[in-house]
């Protein structure tokens, strides 16, 4: 959107502007806030300068109206779980309409997440690697990159969580959240994987285990039929993060490789997901996804 935290001030708060009386752009800020749309403020993914030769890093474009006025900015990527939220948002409110008798509503939500789908498994899945990943796209959407140079993250497990994944894809993408110099570590799920040269176990979203990103993870498991794998992970994300069989308090979020428990304490997001993994993984309740496509 249009929003006075995506321009430039100077020491006085006054906006700055350029020779053509146009208000500048912070870059950094809009940035951010196209991270934030996939909640991971300083994800590698979300790196301004990219990695890598053949990566130009992350572009600001401005969206325009039909009259040439600036409605918005955008970046010139494509998040794979935001895509994937948007897919089983569609789901969801399909449901919803259907509850409510509204059928042209549940046929129209329907097609809009099949088309959806269709995207992320067409352009978002290397196979190579056996993982999704954001796209780095031209401003009229024509060109595509795969960003398979910035490694990967907790994002590229969730078109499993949306259930959009084929199973052959999935079943990829499970060897790599089980493989444990990647994914599986003593607290699983790390927001960036093991052997990503950016992998930081102390770093924010550069790779301590976050409760909702390890939820998510748990229910792909369970949503390809790893319902064994799903029940391990759990246990490790229980038995092994500093203090939550003790007196401890349950931490915003934890290292990966020793468990320590990091930033905030008492945190209630992650007190969230550890009460849906125990009632739900561990207990034999239904997960969080919806129930049929």
């Amino acid at each position: 959107m249009v929003h006075p935290a995506h321009y430039k001030y100077d020491e006085n708060g006054n906006l700055l502007k350029d020779a053509n009386n146009k208000p500048i752009i912070d870059e950094e800020e809009i940035i951010l806030a196209a991270a934030w749309e996939s909640g991971m403020d300083n994800a590698v993914r979300f790196d301004k300068e990219g990695k890598g030769k053949d990566d130009i890093g992350i572009k600001v474009f401005e969206n325009k109206n039909s009259k040439g006025e600036v409605v918005g900015y955008s970046i010139n990527q494509e998040s794979v779980d935001l895509n994937s939220y948007l897919y089983a948002e569609k789901y969801f409110l399909k449901a919803l309409a259907e509850t409510l008798g509204k059928k042209d509503d549940a046929i129209k939500f329907e097609k809009e997440a099949k088309e959806l789908g269709e995207y992320i498994e067409k352009y978002m899945f290397d196979e190579k690697t056996g993982f999704y990943y954001d796209l780095q796209i031209s401003k009229d959407g024509k060109e595509k990159k795969l960003l398979v140079n910035r490694g990967k993250g907790t994002e590229g497990y969730m078109p499993l969580w949306a259930k959009l994944a084929s199973k052959e894809h999935a079943d990829k993408v499970v060897a790599n959240i089980l493989d444990p110099n990647k994914f599986n570590l003593k607290m699983p799920f790390p927001t960036a994987s093991k052997d990503s040269s950016d992998f930081n176990p102390n770093k924010y979203w550069r790779g301590p285990v976050w409760l909702d990103q390890a939820l998510f993870g748990v229910e792909a498991l369970e949503n390809y039929g790893y319902k064994k794998e799903a029940i391990e992970l759990t246990n490790k994300l229980i038995d092994n993060a500093e203090g939550l069989l003790g007196s401890g308090t349950i931490r915003e979020n934890y290292n990966p490789v020793n468990g320590k428990g990091l930033h905030a304490k008492n945190f209630s997001w992650s007190a969230a997901a550890y009460y849906l993994l125990v009632t739900n993984t561990l207990q034999g309740n239904e997960n969080t996804c919806y129930k049929s496509k």
